[in-house]
């Protein structure tokens, strides 16, 4: 019996130490109230968190025979409350001098033993078991270790509901720089004359080629990550100067090297959003070419992202099909001839199969 009990304390300390890592707040009290029925050997368990919005504190997580009382709320102006705000310790329901209200509502929550988790003198919450499975009653030294463990709790809740509430803040800051970001990249696409609504178009056809590759088993696409990156994959242009965009005429080797920029750019723009690094490679890459004489890093074949090679079989046919400074737009089936021309070289055969494909069933029709 002795040795159970230094097993328990053993099991029960690990966990304390565990549990102050856990980020998660609906995780964190769903362990603990698992750790402790199991290893106290307990009928039911559950955990109460107080949370502001409703002015009272929540049952969150429950297992046993209260498990149905999930939800089940207690003000905090409860005699409860008080009485665990001015003891600070837990207590034994067999042993509280209570009013018969307050205990009618503590058996209905299976009340044997209430552990309360204080943190910078505020209580947070309160752990609730229920009868012990070999019915013993609960002795000073498991009370002692459940206090001692009260405070590891009251440590992890507080480290997981800053956690989230940092998560939020920066998921706040990552929607409010991804719509920077996207209204950049309209300034963009607005900055060429000749090529306004490049990016919708763009968009439109990456999706549509993207479907007809994903009919085959052994290619998968992140539909999510090429959405955004056909959308974004021309706002490293933002640096580029308009008189080079607008140009009416071929770019010298000097004014080549700056506009062979953008793609790096484009994925420093990105790069902050954490979410979207895949998709700050993706932009990376569009300029690349299958025989790997494309730009920034010379990549080739399947090496080059799948979704940057999307982007570049339709980026080219969507320039090739709007007029620009220098010449007028090409007739679809010219600039569909020469997507087939540099099969394998420019282009990657897949995708330029795939997009004909698409072409032909009319999915891909200029607007």
């Amino acid at each position: 019996m002795k040795n159970d009990w230094s097993n328990t304390q053993k099991i029960l300390t690990q966990a304390a130490k565990g549990i102050s890592v856990i980020k998660d707040m609906q995780k964190l009290l769903n362990l603990i109230v698992y750790i402790v029925k199991k290893h106290i050997k307990s009928k039911s368990a559950c955990i109460f968190q107080y949370e502001e919005e409703f002015g009272a504190f929540i049952l969150k997580s429950s297992r046993g025979q209260n498990r149905i009382l999930v939800g089940y709320r207690i003000g905090h102006d409860n005699r409860l409350v008080d009485w665990l705000k001015k003891k600070k310790v837990p207590f034994l329901y067999k042993d509280l001098n209570i009013l018969p209200a307050l205990k009618q509502e503590l058996k209905k929550l299976d009340c044997a033993v209430c552990v309360p988790s204080f943190w910078d003198g505020e209580l947070l919450g309160f752990l609730i078991l229920g009868e012990k499975c070999s019915g013993d009653s609960y002795t000073k030294e498991e009370l002692s270790l459940l206090s001692t463990l009260s405070n590891e709790v009251a440590v992890a809740m507080e480290n997981a509901k800053n956690f989230m509430a940092l998560e939020k803040l920066k998921e706040r800051e990552k929607e409010s720089y991804f719509q920077t970001v996207l209204a950049l990249a309209r300034t963009v696409d607005e900055k060429d004359a000749y090529t306004r609504g490049h990016l919708d178009g763009v968009a439109r056809y990456g999706v549509e080629v993207a479907q007809e590759l994903s009919k085959s088993k052994d290619i998968k696409i992140s539909m999510e990550e090429l959405n955004i990156a056909l959308l974004l994959h021309d706002i490293g242009k933002i640096g580029v100067p308009d008189a080079l965009l607008n140009k009416n005429g071929s770019l010298t080797s000097e004014e080549w090297v700056v506009m062979k920029q953008h793609p790096e750019i484009g994925e420093r723009i990105i790069e902050p959003i954490n979410k979207l690094r895949n998709v700050g490679k993706i932009v990376r890459h569009h300029q690349e070419k299958y025989d790997g004489t494309g730009y920034p890093d010379g990549l080739k074949g399947l090496g080059i992202p799948l979704e940057s090679r999307i982007i570049a079989v339709v980026d080219a046919y969507h320039a090739m099909i709007s007029d620009r400074p220098y010449r007028k737009a090409l007739p679809e089936k010219v600039a569909l001839k020469e997507l087939k021309d540099n099969s394998g070289t420019h282009f990657d055969p897949i995708v330029v199969d795939a997009f004909i494909r698409a072409w032909k069933k009319g999915k891909i029709k200029k607007v």
